[in-house]
């Protein structure tokens, strides 16, 4: 593990590495921490990565939110993605680059929120690399993930018309709080995977109506909602920002984004396995492309990153 970071306000790189070092586990003796890559020792060569970059600002706001939770948030978006494939997590890699002010004990906080969060889902923090910079803070996080036992990785690509569509839980006016709150759906994505099979799933992390939309481009299918079902799926958080905001609460359910909740398609003779999960229902695929709300063109909308 790489981690150079000259930082005046608080202490030496050296003493700041060997902080970090009693957090994480130990590593073999032949690959102590410190060194140029981290040890992972896995039989089976297929794995999945995935990766997420958090920037001040943007994803959180370092003059309103402490570190662990940012640190937390960090390990939780990538965790999402894991259960987004109904993956089992195994290790974690984070950067940094600090910005100014931010000294090495507050590094230590962003990391005591990663290993809170790994922890609780069977993955470890076990390397990195950190530096600092005249901008803010740039927090980035990559995990490894392999199969669940004989079950293969469920894809986003591989949802068929006429499956029905599921939550697995409320959406909507996530800017009051959860969106740095985010509790992946590792465990319950593997339930579905182990019960029901899902034909594809995708997490919610730019919208509802955006990342079905990718969902149903990956698959060659459409989407046709039911209004009446998604008012079951309306966050309360939601109605409290559709309150504020004057967009109604629908609005912010399809657009919002940052909910981490999964979308699941599945074949339509599952509905009481999927009922029985606590899985929320929605729509259903169709053959016809793009997205349609009670028949009438929708137009998916959300985060983009780029705009």
């Amino acid at each position: 593990m790489n981690m150079p970071l000259h930082d005046r306000n608080s202490r030496s790189e050296p003493a700041l590495i060997t902080e970090i070092a009693r957090k994480l586990p130990k590593p073999p003796a032949w690959a102590p921490f410190g060194d140029d890559m981290a040890f992972l020792a896995y039989a089976d060569a297929d794995m999945l990565w995935t990766t997420d970059m958090l920037l001040d600002g943007v994803h959180f706001n370092s003059a309103q939110h402490d570190w662990p939770t940012i640190g937390r948030k960090a390990m939780a978006v990538n965790l999402s993605d894991v259960a987004a494939m109904a993956a089992v997590p195994i290790t974690a890699i984070c950067a940094f680059g600090l910005g100014p002010g931010v000294t090495g004990d507050d590094a230590l906080r962003i990391i005591d929120g990663m290993v809170e969060v790994g922890a609780a889902h069977g993955c470890e923090l076990t390397g990195g690399d950190t530096n600092r910079w005249n901008a803010p803070t740039v927090i980035s996080v990559a995990v490894a993930a392999r199969r669940d036992g004989p079950l293969g990785f469920v894809l986003r690509s591989g949802a068929q018309p006429d499956n029905d569509i599921w939550l697995t839980g409320p959406v909507g006016g996530s800017l009051l709080g959860r969106h740095l709150r985010p509790a992946p759906r590792i465990a319950l994505a593997r339930r579905a995977n182990r019960r029901l099979r899902p034909t594809a799933m995708i997490d919610i992390s730019d919208g509802l109506s955006l990342d079905l939309w990718r969902l149903c481009e990956a698959s060659n299918v459409g989407a046709a909602l039911d209004s009446n079902r998604i008012e079951a799926a309306i966050h309360a958080d939601a109605r409290k920002l559709a309150a504020q905001t004057g967009r109604s609460a629908m609005d912010h359910a399809l657009s919002d984004g940052e909910d981490f909740e999964l979308i699941i398609t599945l074949p339509r003779d599952l509905n009481a396995g999927a009922a029985a999960l606590g899985l929320i229902p929605i729509g259903r695929t169709t053959v016809e492309p793009g997205l349609r709300l009670d028949g009438a063109p929708l137009e998916p909308r959300g985060w983009d990153h780029l705009a």
